[in-house]
């Protein structure tokens, strides 16, 4: 089950033929077309049958010799084994039969009864198609007091197996429980579950049954010789019942259980159905009881494909079985005879067949599948027929007859005219018969028309039932212009009409081809007696016409929708063929075999517009009905009318009509949807109609006609048509919609308008009439119509005068143009038409008419069809040696020049009022230069990385964004937004009003280098050292709109509200959870959940005191000095004194809580240094981010509010604001953002500055803010200590209250983000506001921990680095920096104490380094730049190979790395270093056990999982798949995760999981501990792709795997072969790498409201 099957469509003898993928591979098929699928188990691959295949039936691995097929496989087997398996084989069968239909649930057998019976019983549920999953949990809970869990296996069981067993014990006990299950499942009239209290010894012996029936299956693959022997075995009569044991297990198959029914069709189809001889003898034992296994899956419970009447496919599709069948044991008759009787009785109404619609709406689903097998039976057309055959065939012709016959006339209609009809009635179910009943009908058709006999034998038949059905007709004689006719009387109006005709309809497609035998209507000796005359042929189909016709016209408004549903699916492709097509050709048989004056008359009489086609003083007096009213029902009617009439002259792709032929029919249809507009290939598919085989013939022409254009990244690939194919449009195509007639129409004028030929739409050159058709073409030169045609031209010529419209004349000329086409053909043939003089005859003539309206304006919008109309006269009369008239399609030239003169005064004056408009803007630009100036209504900040890139050169060459000659930052002033609630300009500023950004706040594993890792304590988890594989993190993301925070604050309020006021149980199944404080912003509707606070730009964040004037602050800046040396010993002194408080105050303190480490007062430490040295370490602390006393309320509140926020969704706990854990978590959550993004940067090999979309540049610029003032704007003394001990991390100095992790389990760049964020908080007191601004302390700390944080680093790549092979080879002359790493490469080693395994070259290493660190030096640049506003370097603004040299520049860093570990210069480095390498966790981490959990650097971009390009290799790979959960069963949705590869059983109740108290699905379950809770899946055998996020959220996205014509196939509907889609891919990795799943589930829950009922929790 689950396995790829293949179909190939040029080979394949019809589409159940298939090939498993290991003899597709190895055939020749793979070059042809072939269709995909996915095996639903119950068959078996048909390589090496003949009859399956029309060629290369056999692949190369079981091409068999001639020798060895010709060799019995019984003579095979030796003698002694053969007997012992007929022994053993025969008291198998005979065992496990008797066992799987035993009945008695207490006692066994003779000869099985144990000699004593102990009281165990169990209580067996048996599994129906009927109750729910949750109807039998909930009913299990009740009657066993099992838990939810134990109720969902053992429903899970009777689903997979058939039935289970709840209950042990006594019998006492089993029957208590039986009936608590069956009372509970019967209530309110509901059909009670089956429950059986069995002995368990019966159960024992039963379980052994299947067992045997599984090994019997199991050992027929090993040899031909035994499957013979059980064959024989299984055809031997059972205990003297006169039948045979597979005929009995045949019969009771409807009473068996699941697991028991699968076991024995296994059996089956292993055995007899794989040797020819045997499949024959099962045929005809299938067969003869037919009836009674229909009859009793009409009564299962179960579905189709676990009855024994499945199994039909694997005998009715072989030809020559098939064929047999009917010849020897009728079985065509037996099909059509079995479904007749389930349609229900068929009763007699006023004479005529008519089914009981009750039950037929009743079995319809199950009654159905006796019309596959029909069309099982019929899918190959014999090429010789015997008499046997034929007599046969016709037999069962009969039945179809009788069947159709029942169908005439069904749910007829008629027209309500007083009162609004007030019940809808039921028609689906007629429909829904003529949908199944078509494709038999279809091919009856083709099996009739292969033989003369037959189709002689059939059309007779037909004829005479029709005859006995059809009338009593009712002729009267209707007269016009001198001609008159014998017409039928009946009022469609007012009298009952029917769309279904599908006896006539039959005729009619036998009719065709008759003359393929030189048989005609009037042949002698051919009709029956009494036959239908040709009037009468088309009463009922013209009936139906003319009722569609008055739709149109609005008469039947007051039938309501039924009848437009009927209509609708009357014209959909569908049933189109068999019943409007059909209708169609049964009209031209009429005009075929009628007089053409009598012909339309007959038309002109049904359409009731006789009268309306008389002149005026010849009309008859009409009842009293509103003129107005019937004028526009008359023109609507007389429009349809001559459409009709256009259909039946110009529709002669019709095998037998015209002189076409199949590939010419499809053409057509192709090129008249195209004419619509460009159409991908599915769409075009879905367009046409199909045959029996589901084939439309579509590939055999669409390259001829069309060209395609491949689809990018999005969309589809399209056809479009080649231009020299629009000449054989048809505006009056009969496939077209309304709709769509309107919008080809349409297309093809303006295509005609642009290229200069006019908007003419002229009809294009027919094919020929087949010799019995070409009297349809005489309806043209005939008198009545030359008449009608002349009376609409006639009153068109005549101002003010009723009774054309601007369509009728249209179809008048196209009609004219049809015939003059028609006279092109007859004189190319030298023969004459008689149209020409039919229409230079008469006062006035038909040519006079048309040259008097070219001369007026009434017609404009047709002016060109008739310039062509009369230039095409003129041409065929000049080719005949006629004269000719030279009359020109002219306009009133003063009307004309009018237009003229109008269109220029318009177009000067509209010249002014431009040049007014542009003059006015200017000068209000002008007035208002300080307005334009000061507005600005997006996001303006010192780290807009637009504004920064487009400036950076005017400020500085080479900027440097740390240390103490550090750039100027960008100063772009006070940056106003634009609130999107209430449109108020609002200045940002730290003591203003709040300004917020909706933003997400998410968990994220996109990072992750250790998938499956997670937090698994959060009240305990320690975010201040994040490890280096970021297994876990918290990401922001934003739209990037801004509002007020009290504008927002009442939009959320108002959210909430709504939400509240919502029914509970529709809360689950919205795109946002208030619960989670999610909400769509109010512009974009993007899912948020918190709001970021706005702060000023990085030159407004440090402020100057009060005393301090620019003067001072300049001399302050320039006076530090601090080498790197002292920065580390004065930080290391800050740490020891710190360290010895903390020791003495846990000594005084008994608790064992934490104690963290306090800091002491600078003053007392710079007492011990130089005076200028003290003075100046004192002044890089006197700076700070803003302090608590420059913040608004509304600030405070904000930033509170998202640190909140992060800390609630990062650690997944309640709010608690005492948390000291509230600062780490905003910085980590700041440096696992700018981790992502630059990720996703590096992924597209986009540059570093000047890729970023406004909305990251946006979240970065307020994230990276909001650190930076978070520390002060919660509690100092907490981030002090955080301080202290993230300082005791970087220099490796011993912690003695709290164990510091070794170097290799912290990621540096995270931690360079806190302790710049936390440093300048170590000197500040609360009651300080003294700060200042580009002081060079601030530069001095970020230069210094940005050294020591990428020195850190890089031992981390030198301690993890392997190098595979000895590279000094490689060696690319003598480098020092190479030499000189490779000397440090070795120290580390050795301090570590590690002797590496490999020692790599000098410059390998080298070029190593440079390329690893490069990652944590593009985020720390992206950092500071953002911290600092200083401007990027142009080199990083565009995508540069070498990123090293202008990154070491920009961030003051030596681009000669050995110098970071310069001992002379820096002496506490070497202690420093010493302490990491001797870290006591280093050995342990470096050992060869823990090496595979060791972080290697560099960390790769995280991709999604590698796909194969062909998706069948995908499916077979997940075929093999089984439930974990299931012992071994196959999963019925294997789904795949594509984050990490892990193939999961989803949608089902055996691996539903529990999740913080909730049943989640096993794909939702993975969510949690693969993605933090977003996930990406493929569902394998469905090739649909799912997004999941939260516990009920979801959507389906496209797949990234496309056929050949760049589209999906979600469901494998078309089958088409499919492989995978680099791009399609690639986006899908994008959003996933930019964290916008969550984002993209709520877009699409918002737009597509069905995907809301959609349980998404239980996937």
């Amino acid at each position: 089950m689950g396995e790829p099957t293949y179909s190939c469509r040029d080979c394949a003898v019809d589409p159940t033929c298939v090939f498993c993928i290991h003899c597709f591979q190895k055939s020749v098929h793979t070059t042809h077309r072939y269709r995909m699928s996915t095996s639903g188990g119950g068959g078996f691959c048909d390589c090496g049958d003949v009859e399956a295949w029309k060629k290369h039936h056999s692949c190369e691995i079981h091409t068999v010799s001639d020798e060895q097929s010709t060799q019995s496989p019984l003579e095979r087997l030796p003698a002694d084994i053969r007997k012992r398996a007929e022994m053993l084989f025969n008291i198998a069968l005979n065992y496990t039969y008797d066992l799987s239909v035993w009945v008695q649930s207490d006692t066994l057998p003779s000869g099985l009864q144990p000699s004593t019976v102990d009281d165990t019983y169990c209580t067996m549920l048996f599994n129906d198609e009927v109750h729910t999953y949750d109807q039998v949990i909930d009913t299990l809970k009740k009657a066993i007091d099992c838990t939810h869990k134990e109720a969902v296996e053992f429903a899970t069981i009777v689903d997979r197996e058939g039935r289970s067993s709840v209950c042990n014990g006594n019998f006492r006990l089993c029957e208590q429980a039986r009936n608590i299950i069956q009372r509970s499942t019967s209530r309110h009239g509901n059909k009670a579950l089956k429950v059986h209290v069995m002995h368990t010894s019966v159960v024992a012996h039963q379980m052994f049954a299947l067992n045997l029936l599984s090994w019997l299956t199991e050992i027929m693959a090993h040899s031909d010789g035994l499957r013979e022997v059980l064959c024989l075995e299984g055809m031997k009569p059972h205990h003297d019942q006169g039948k045979v044991l597979l005929e009995n297990v045949m019969l009771v198959d409807a009473k068996l259980w699941k697991v028991a029914r699968n076991q024995w069709h296994q059996l089956i189809m292993c055995s007899v159905l794989m040797a020819q001889h045997f499949k024959k003898q099962f045929a005809i034992l299938y067969t003869k009881n037919y009836a009674q296994l229909q009859r009793d899956f009409m009564q299962d419970d179960h579905d189709h494909a676990v009855s024994i009447t499945s199994l039909s496919v694997q005998m009715f599709t072989v030809p020559t079985l098939s064929r047999m069948l009917i010849m020897e044991h009728d079985l065509l008759s037996v099909l059509l005879s079995t479904f007749s009787e389930f349609c229900g009785p068929i009763k007699k109404n006023e004479g005529k067949p008519a089914f009981e619609k009750t039950s037929l709406q009743q079995n319809f689903r199950r009654i159905q599948y006796t019309l596959i097998d029909v069309r099982y039976v019929l899918s190959t057309k014999p090429d010789e027929w015997e008499p046997r055959l034929r007599e046969k065939f016709v037999q069962g012709v009969c039945w179809l007859l009788e069947l159709l016959s029942a169908l005439q006339g069904m749910d007829a209609v008629t027209r309500q005219v007083g009162q609004h009809i007030e019940v809808e009635p039921e028609w689906e179910t007629a429909f829904n018969l003529q949908i199944k009943i078509g494709s038999c009908v279809s091919m009856i058709l083709d099996w009739c028309s292969s033989d003369r006999t037959v189709l002689v034998d059939v059309y007779r038949e037909t004829m005479k039932r029709l005859s006995q059905i059809s009338g009593p007709y009712r002729i009267a004689k209707r007269r016009i212009s001198g001609c008159e006719s014998s017409c039928v009387v009946y009022d469609v109006a007012t009298q009952p009409v029917s769309v279904h005709l599908p006896l006539s309809r039959f005729l009619a497609g036998l009719h065709v081809h008759l003359q393929k035998y030189r048989v005609s209507y009037f042949s002698e000796g051919f009709l029956p007696n009494q036959p239908l005359s040709p009037n009468e042929l088309i009463e009922e189909p013209l009936r139906t016409q003319v009722m569609i016709a008055q739709v149109q016209a609005g008469m039947w408004r007051r039938n309501g929708y039924a009848l437009l549903n009927q209509i609708y699916y009357y014209h959909n492709v569908r049933c189109q063929q068999e019943m409007q097509d059909r209708d169609i050709q049964m009209l031209q048989i009429g005009a075929s075999l009628m007089d053409p004056n009598e012909f339309i008359i007959t038309l002109l009489n049904k359409f009731g517009l006789i009268n309306a086609m008389k002149n005026q003083s010849e009309r008859d007096p009409s009842p009293e009905v509103s003129d107005s009213q019937k004028q526009i029902h008359t023109d609507t009617l007389t429009e349809e009318f001559l459409g009709l009439l256009i259909l039946i002259l110009g529709e002669r792709y019709t095998d037998g009509i015209g002189e076409i032929t199949c590939k010419d029919r499809v053409q057509r249809e192709v090129i008249h949807q195209l004419c619509v507009g460009p159409m991908s290939h599915s769409e075009l598919a879905k367009a046409l109609p199909e045959d029996h085989n589901h084939e439309t013939g579509l590939e055999d022409v669409i390259t001829s006609v069309a060209t395609f254009k491949k689809p990018g990244a999005t969309g589809k690939g399209l056809y479009e048509l080649k231009q020299e194919f629009y000449a054989m449009f048809t505006p009056f195509f009969y496939h077209y919609s309304k709709a769509d007639q309107s919008k080809a129409e349409e297309a093809q004028r303006k295509r005609k308008k642009t290229s200069g030929d006019g908007e003419a739409l002229p009809p294009p050159v027919p094919p020929q009439y087949t010799p019995a058709f070409k009297a349809v073409a005489k309806i043209l030169q005939c008198d009545v119509l030359v008449y009608v045609l002349s009376t609409i031209l006639r009153r068109a010529s005549i101002s003010k005068i009723r009774g054309w419209t601007e369509t009728m004349i249209q179809r008048v000329l196209y009609v004219i143009g049809v015939a003059l086409q028609e006279e092109k053909l007859y004189h190319a043939d030298n023969e004459d038409f008689g149209f020409i003089a039919k229409a230079t005859a008469g006062n006035p003539t038909l040519l006079g008419l048309l040259e008097t309206l070219a001369r007026i304006q009434r017609v404009e919008e047709h002016k060109d069809l008739l310039a062509w109309i009369l230039k095409t006269f003129a041409e065929v009369q000049q080719a005949k040696g006629r004269e000719t008239t030279n009359v020109k399609v002219t306009k009133d030239l003063d009307a004309e020049e009018d237009k003229k003169r109008k269109a220029e005064l318009a177009k000067q004056r509209r010249a002014r009022i431009m040049a007014q408009m542009s003059a006015m803007q200017r000068n209000f630009i002008k007035e208002n230069a300080e307005l334009f100036e000061e507005t600005s209504t997006e996001l303006d900040s010192a780290a807009s990385m637009s504004v920064a890139m487009e400036t950076s050169e005017s400020f500085v060459d080479v900027p440097i964004a740390v240390g103490a000659n550090r750039s100027k930052p960008l100063d772009l002033g006070v940056s106003k937004c634009t609130c999107i609630l209430c449109q108020e300009d609002q200045e940002v500023t730290l003591d203003g009003r709040a300004m917020v950004l909706a933003a997400l706040v998410q968990r994220s594993t996109v990072l992750s280098k250790s998938r499956g890792k997670n937090i698994t304590d959060f009240e305990n988890f320690d975010p201040m050292f994040i490890p280096p594989d970021l297994f876990c993190g918290t990401h922001i993301s934003t739209c990037g709109h801004i509002m007020h925070w009290d504008c927002w604050q009442r939009f959320f309020e108002s959210v909430v509200a709504k939400e509240q006021r919502r029914p509970l149980r529709f809360r689950a199944h919205l795109s946002f959870d208030v619960d989670k404080n999610e909400f769509l912003c109010p512009l974009c509707e993007s899912l948020s959940n918190a709001v970021i606070p706005l702060l000023p730009n990085s030159s407004s964040l440090t402020t100057l005191s009060q005393q301090q004037s620019d003067e001072s602050m300049d001399k302050a800046s320039s006076d530090i000095e601090v080498s790197y040396n002292e920065w580390l010993e004065g930080i290391q002194s800050i740490l020891q004194a710190s360290q010895e408080s903390a020791i003495k105050q846990q000594e005084q303190e008994s608790s064992d809580e934490v104690i963290l480490m306090d800091p002491c007062p600078l003053p007392s430490l710079t007492r011990m240094m130089a005076q200028t040295l003290a003075a100046n370490f004192q002044l890089l602390f006197e700076y700070v981010y803003a302090t608590p006393s420059q913040f608004s309320d509304s600030i405070s509140e904000m930033i509170r509010m998202f640190a909140r926020s992060t800390y609630v969704v990062g650690l997944g706990l309640m709010p608690n604001d005492e948390d000291p854990r509230i600062p780490l978590v905003a910085w980590t959550t700041c440096a696992y953002t700018i981790h992502a993004i630059e990720n996703s940067l590096r992924d597209e090999g986009k540059p570093l500055f000047g890729a970023l979309s406004s909305r990251q540049s946006d979240c970065l610029s307020a994230l990276v803010r909001f650190a930076a003032v978070c520390g002060n704007a919660t509690d100092t003394a907490v981030c002090k200590k955080h301080a202290l001990r993230l300082l005791s991390g970087l220099t490796g100095m011993d912690d003695p209250v709290n164990k510091l992790p070794c170097i290799l389990e912290i990621d540096m760049f995270t931690l360079m983000v806190s302790i710049c964020l936390s440093v300048p908080l170590l000197n500040c007191e609360d009651s300080r506001s003294v700060s200042t601004i580009h002081v060079s302390g601030e530069g001095i700390n970020h230069q210094s921990v940005l050294q020591t944080t990428l020195t850190a680093h890089i031992i981390q790549i030198l301690l993890t680095a392997t190098f595979t092979t000895d590279d000094s080879e490689m060696d690319q002359g003598e480098d020092t920096e190479a030499q000189q790493l490779l000397e440090i490469y070795k120290k580390v080693h050795e301090l570590a104490g590690k002797t590496p395994s490999t020692l790599p070259s000098a410059w390998q290493l080298l070029h190593h380094v440079k390329t690893v660190c490069l990652p944590f030096m593009r985020c720390a640049a992206m950092f500071f730049h953002i911290l600092t506003g200083i401007v990027s370097p142009a080199a990083l603004q565009e995508s540069s190979i070498d990123e090293f040299g202008p990154l070491c520049q920009y961030l003051a860093m030596p681009s000669n790395l050995t110098q970071l570990f310069d001992t002379d210069t820096t002496p506490q480095m070497k202690t420093i270093i010493e302490r990491w390498c001797q870290h006591p966790d280093i050995q342990t981490r470096l050992s060869p056990d823990k090496s595979s959990a060791l972080m290697r650097y560099p960390r790769t971009v995280n991709q999604l999982i590698n796909l194969p390009r062909d998706y069948s290799q995908l499916i077979n790979t997940i075929s093999l798949f089984m439930c974990p959960k299931s012992s071994g069963s196959d999963s019925r949705a294997p789904t795949l995760c594509l984050i990490c590869g892990e193939t999961l059983c989803s949608q089902s109740y055996c691996c539903q999981n529990d999740h913080e108290g909730d049943i989640v699905g096993a794909c939702m379950a993975h969510t949690f501990t693969c993605g933090a809770g977003v996930g990406i899946f493929l569902r394998v055998r469905e090739c649909q792709l799912i997004l999941l996020s939260g516990k009920n959220k979801g959507c389906f996205f496209t797949p990234p795997y496309l056929d050949d014509y760049g589209e999906t196939d979600q469901g494998l509907r078309r089958g088409n072969p499919l492989h995978l889609c680099q791009d399609r891919y690639r986006k899908l990795q994008k959003l996933w790498l930019l964290h916008g799943l969550p984002e993209e589930i709520a877009h699409q829950l918002e737009s597509n409201t069905s995907l809301l009922t959609i349980d998404w929790q239980n996937l």
